[in-house]
């Protein structure tokens, strides 16, 4: 016999799994669109938060740093589920999951095969 609390276990993960399941199936595909403005306003972000950076030295003229950041941009957008681009676009909200992304993103610009 089980007890209430495998019960109340099994009934939980059924409910996450069909809260997933659902969300995932209406989410719609990121279009052209919303990638490219995820782009912009992430490389802009990027710059301007590198220039508030105590010790830094970038100017608006470091071309280094503006295309690490446009490639951390690009190379998240590749991953971007609709739901995190209308998050960060739209309500300013950056999601763990993109800081995740950016991390991985940061290192495959920094670290060119």
């Amino acid at each position: 016999m089980q007890s209430k609390k495998t019960v109340y276990i099994a009934a939980a993960l059924l409910s996450i799994g069909t809260l997933w399941c659902s969300s995932a199936s209406a989410n719609k595909p990121v279009t052209e669109e919303e990638h490219q403005a995820f782009v912009k306003k992430y490389t802009e972000m990027c710059i301007k938060r590198e220039h508030k950076n105590k010790g830094s030295v970038v100017t608006s003229e470091d071309v280094a740093m503006n295309q690490l950041c446009e490639c951390v941009a690009r190379d998240e957008s590749k991953h971007l589920t609709a739901e995190e681009v209308r998050k960060f676009v739209n309500q300013n909200e950056y999601p763990v999951s993109l800081m995740i992304k950016a991390d991985s993103a940061a290192y495959h610009c920094t670290h060119p095969q």
